[in-house]
C-alpha cells in the first residue's frame, strides 16, 4: 500500500492510497465480480451491503460504520476497469475520486489494482487501512 500526496500547487494536495494484490481467480470470474457494481458488497468485507439506482450507489459500511453514496462514473469492459466517487459520507470529504482495475496476471491469476484520491489529505490515515483490509478479504477468498 503506498500513500502518497499529488502536488498539483502547493496550496492543493491530494493523498492517493494506491493497493495491489495478485489473486488466485482468472481475470474475466474477478471481472465479472468487479464490474458488478450493484452488489459490491460481495467483493469487498468491509460493506454490509450495497445496491444500485442508475448510476448512484448506496454502499453501507460493516459495523455500523454509516452509509456511503457513490456515482459510479464509468465502466469500461474493454480495460477492465471500474471508476466512481463519493458523494456523501459520514467521513468529512472533500474530494474523493476511485478506481477498480483487473489485469491478467497469467496463468489463470488476476492482479487487481485498487487507486483512491481522497481530501483534505488526512482521511488516508484511516482510509487506507480500512481499503487495506478489504484487499486482505480479497486475497483470503480468493487465495494469492
Amino acid at each position: 500500500m503506498v500513500y502518497a500526496q499529488s502536488p498539483i500547487t502547493e496550496e492543493l494536495t491530494m493523498a492517493t492510497i494506491h493497493l495491489e494484490t495478485e489473486l488466485a481467480v482468472g481475470p474475466d470470474e474477478l471481472w465479472a465480480t468487479v464490474r458488478d457494481v450493484g452488489n459490491l458488497s460481495d467483493l469487498l468485507n468491509i460493506l454490509e451491503a450495497s445496491s444500485l439506482d442508475g448510476d448512484q450507489r448506496s454502499c453501507t459500511l460493516a459495523g455500523g460504520g454509516g452509509q456511503l453514496a457513490e456515482t459510479i462514473l464509468a465502466v469500461d469492459d474493454d480495460h477492465r476497469r471500474v471508476a466512481y466517487t463519493i458523494t456523501d459520507s459520514p467521513l468529512p470529504i472533500e474530494l474523493h475520486a476511485s478506481s477498480m482495475q483487473v489485469f491478467d496476471a497469467g496463468g489463470g491469476r488476476s492482479t487487481f489494482r485498487w487507486i483512491t484520491d481522497v481530501k483534505p489529505d488526512a482521511l488516508a490515515d484511516g482510509l487506507g487501512p480500512m481499503l487495506a483490509g478489504a484487499v486482505t478479504g480479497m486475497q483470503e477468498h480468493y487465495g494469492t
